[in-house]
């Protein structure tokens, strides 16, 4: 068994003054910035758009401790100016013991009317955004202040030791993000994958997962594309953090934050056509029908093709909520999803060239020279019947939260979900003309050059999830400096799930599981039918975990987290295999893990804190889809994660954000596929960085740049050498799907004034995304070259309700490879591509 490997005082040193140096960098660039910001902001107060809003930062007094006392509930009058629009109380976003703690404010974004700060505690007199779930809060624009989702509590993303990002809705709007793909393209360390044309597959901090998801804090670990039509945020926690969500998340995790019902009159329809025959149309409609009762309604339908030939999408989605206000402090939330997508399973083209010595790349393969339309699979009926990927979801969740007269906050969530996903497809499997060498460790069979050998298989695995989860928050005061935010509570679940596959044949006999096919047709029309079985897994899952977390408040100069979780994760299996494995049984694993965490923040000034963490989580031997438990894996101990990080979160103005971290991520015990038959046991170390800018410069200009540099090594292997390849080694192997730089960075700017309009009238975004060279598989054999996309965007509001924005991606028609999934399944990015989106409220 492999040792776990822990961060050396050398390592912790190294950190520690790259850190001051990072820091100290920031720090001058933020001054910069901000003595630049300075003579500004008064010039655009006096400007044609008339003053700023006056930003308040006085901080309210100290309330006595007394028993608190019920309130009248408002009236449904009370709630709403004479216009409609939602009267907002104070807003306090600082807590009566913390000095001057700012309130943003900010123009009108283009093309939509003014917004609000959404989600502060009180920010609708009946149904506030803080007891409907969690998520972020104070949200203006792109900024987002706070958040839910990193502590179960509702805490200042300042105050918070980890590194976030979060995309509001704004951000998601303007940049036509309408799926997860597309909206993690511009977040720093992440990493979009292929998925096998079939699912959401990511790698953070260089760590690969197909389950990290969670939909309201909740996990959604199927397998499937997500939509975005019903989403009011997409949030990345980076870092593994098993005391918020269990297991896995080892890099970190992708929450979606759900619209709710929260009492605003909402009569709102979007249209979206362009390149390639896309055809979407998306509802939100949504009320207060009295006091005590609030409904929404979102929906979706799509129909597109792709700069893939042979390419279809279409999808909808219904998700109706209700939210129940019986008591003052009481909320109850009813939701239901209906989802369901049809598309074409595309794993694009392979690779070519290369040479490999001992198990070692030479020189590197690359991707074929194939056009970024070619389609490389069988075609018998039609490629559509052959090729597909589809999933029915249904998704039920109630949420219950209530506050006791004494203070303590009581939130439940069930959740029960149903998917029945199915997908066929078929594939290259080799690259073109490898050149390989008798000490190569794994036997190749090279096809001959211009020859592309075709595989395929169909797979189905439906899962049901059901979960409950309670947590209690309660604040206390210890002393007049000491201040507790408790939180404490359980989840219990329960998971089944099956996994069967049948592999291609092309003959009667089902003899020839393969096909080769010329390059220059890589779209082949054999006979073709799936009847070779491979494999029949039904897994079986309970889960129970108990946790418990403290934030602590020590003067206003020091914050303090720390907590621990306790998971026990009980999977039964059953499995009958043909193949490399050839299991037929049941097997059952326990485990039984505790997974701590602390943070310590440091605030010299009230806009600065520098933070440092250490948190741990887990992943059972039978993977992130708990699909694979055999015996020779069945007694490893689960993979581990340990994180150390150290950084600095500065709002240089209200609405402003500058973020900074370093880190280093041990993972132990982890399963490497090398090829089909290959896999090997390893520890991985992550080491790298990240810096963010997020939020308004000034109120034209609004921004989000993420920069991430990421490092991820192989640092040892269960794979030795051997008298034919003496001097092979896994060991500084770079990980899959880990480009060393990315970068993105997008701008939207309203140039209203130039035209003599008013404010929000007209806009214009223009946005760029790096990603350097990274390698597809575990062999560093095939290189995926680095890009850069330039994006733009222009927006207008045609009338009080009516806006629309036009979206080019890849404005300058740069050639990439946007993802890969191994070195012969590597994805074309996308050519040049418009589209029209026009939003009309009522």
């Amino acid at each position: 068994m492999i040792k776990k490997q822990f961060p050396s005082v050398q390592t912790l040193s190294s950190l520690t003054a790259a850190f001051d140096r990072l820091t100290g960098a920031a720090s001058v660039a933020a001054l910069t910035l901000a003595a630049a910001l300075t003579p500004t902001l008064p010039a655009l107060a006096q400007s044609q758009s008339g003053p700023l809003p006056p930003i308040r930062v006085e901080a309210p007094p100290e309330k006595p401790r007394t028993a608190p006392q019920a309130k009248p509930k408002p009236v449904a009058s009370e709630a709403r100016s004479a216009s409609g629009a939602q009267k907002l109380p104070p807003i306090d976003v600082g807590g009566a013991r913390r000095s001057a703690r700012v309130v943003p404010t900010t123009r009108a974004p283009v093309g939509v009317a003014a917004p609000a700060v959404q989600g502060v505690p009180g920010d609708h007199p009946l149904f506030p955004a803080t007891a409907l779930g969690r998520g972020p809060t104070d949200v203006v624009g792109y900024f987002a202040g706070r958040t839910s989702t990193a502590t179960k509590t509702n805490t200042p993303i300042i105050d918070i030791p980890q590194s976030i990002t979060i995309l509001t809705k704004q951000q998601l709007q303007d940049r036509n993000s309408i799926d997860i793909s597309r909206a993690l393209q511009y977040v720093p360390g992440v990493t979009v994958a292929q998925g096998e044309g079939n699912r959401d597959q990511i790698t953070i901090r260089g760590q690969d997962t197909t389950a990290d998801f969670y939909t309201d804090g909740i996990r959604d670990d199927a397998q499937y594309y997500r939509d975005l039509y019903n989403i009011e945020a997409v949030e990345v926690l980076k870092g593994p953090n098993a005391l918020i969500f269990g297991r896995g998340g080892g890099g970190g995790i992708v929450n979606r934050v759900t619209k709710k019902a929260d009492g605003e009159r909402l009569r709102s329809i979007t249209v979206s056509s362009g390149s390639f025959g896309r055809k979407r149309l998306t509802v939100d409609v949504g009320d207060a029908i009295n006091d005590t009762l609030a409904v929404r309604l979102n929906g979706l339908y799509e129909q597109s093709y792709s700069y893939r030939d042979f390419f279809k999408l279409e999808r909808y989605g219904v998700n109706p909520t209700i939210t129940w206000h019986p008591l003052e402090k009481t909320f109850i939330t009813l939701s239901y999803e209906h989802f369901r997508d049809r598309r074409t399973a595309d794993r694009g083209i392979p690779s070519v060239g290369g040479f490999v010595f001992g198990g070692s790349s030479i020189y590197p393969g690359y991707p074929s020279p194939a056009p970024i339309d070619a389609f490389f699979g069988v075609g018998n009926p039609s490629v559509e019947a052959v090729n597909y990927s589809k999933v029915d979801l249904n998704r039920a969740a109630l949420a219950l939260d209530h506050t006791t007269d004494f203070g303590l906050n009581i939130r439940n969530q069930f959740v029960y979900a149903d998917y029945e996903k199915r997908y066929q497809n078929t594939f290259p499997d080799q690259g073109l003309g490898f050149v390989t060498t008798l000490l190569n460790p794994v036997a190749r069979t090279v096809t001959p050059a211009g020859i592309v050998r075709l595989d395929g298989y169909v797979n189905s695995s439906p899962r049901q999830n059901i979960f409950n989860q309670t947590d209690l928050v309660y604040k206390w005061q210890m002393t007049p400096d000491i201040r507790h935010t408790v939180m404490f509570g359980a989840e219990v679940g329960n998971q089944i799930s099956d996994d069967n596959r049948d592999l291609s044949c092309f003959n009667v006999s089902c003899r020839t599981q393969r096909v080769t096919t010329p390059f220059w047709t890589p779209t082949a029309y054999f006979p073709v039918v799936f009847a070779n079985p491979n494999r029949r897994r039904h897994t079986n899952l309970d889960l129970a975990a108990g946790y418990v977390q403290d934030q602590i408040e020590v003067t206003r100069y020091f914050d303090v987290i720390a907590g621990v979780r306790f998971d026990r994760f009980d999977l039964k299996y059953t499995g009958f295999d043909t193949g490399p494995t050839d299991f037929r049984g049941q097997l059952r694993r326990v485990d039984n893990v505790w997974s701590p965490r602390f943070g310590l923040v440091f605030k010299p000034i009230e806009i600065l804190s520098v933070y440092g963490s250490y948190s741990r989580s887990f992943l059972p031997v039978a993977g992130d889809q708990f699909n694979v438990l055999f015996p020779t894996v069945a007694n490893l101990a689960p993979q581990s994660f340990q994180n150390v990080e150290v950084g600095f979160k500065a709002q240089l103005l209200p609405a402003l954000l500058l973020t900074g971290a370093l880190y280093q991520l041990n993972r132990s015990n982890q399963q490497l596929t090398v090829n089909a038959t290959t896999a090997i046991l390893a520890d991985t170390r992550t080491q790298g960085g990240e810096l963010g800018l997020v939020g308004n410069v000034t109120d034209r200009w609004e921004v989000s740049l993420g920069y991430g540099y990421q490092d991820a090594r192989v640092v040892r292997t269960d794979r030795t050498p051997t008298l034919r390849t003496p001097f092979f080694t896994d060991v500084g192997k770079t990980n899959p799907s880990v480009p060393r730089n990315t970068f993105s960075f997008w701008n939207k700017y309203d140039i209203s004034s130039f035209f003599d309009a008013g404010p929000g009238v007209l806009g214009v975004g223009a946005g760029v995304v790096y990603n350097s060279k990274f390698y597809p598989a575990i062999d560093n054999v095939v290189v995926v070259p680095g890009y850069a996309r330039v994006d733009g965007a222009v927006f207008v509001r045609l009338s009080e309700n009516v806006s629309g924005q036009l979206n080019v991606e890849n404005l300058a028609g740069a050639r990439y490879y946007a993802s890969a999934h191994n070195n012969n399944n590597i994805m074309p990015g996308a050519p040049r591509s418009a589209y029209v989106t026009v939003n009309a409220r009522f």
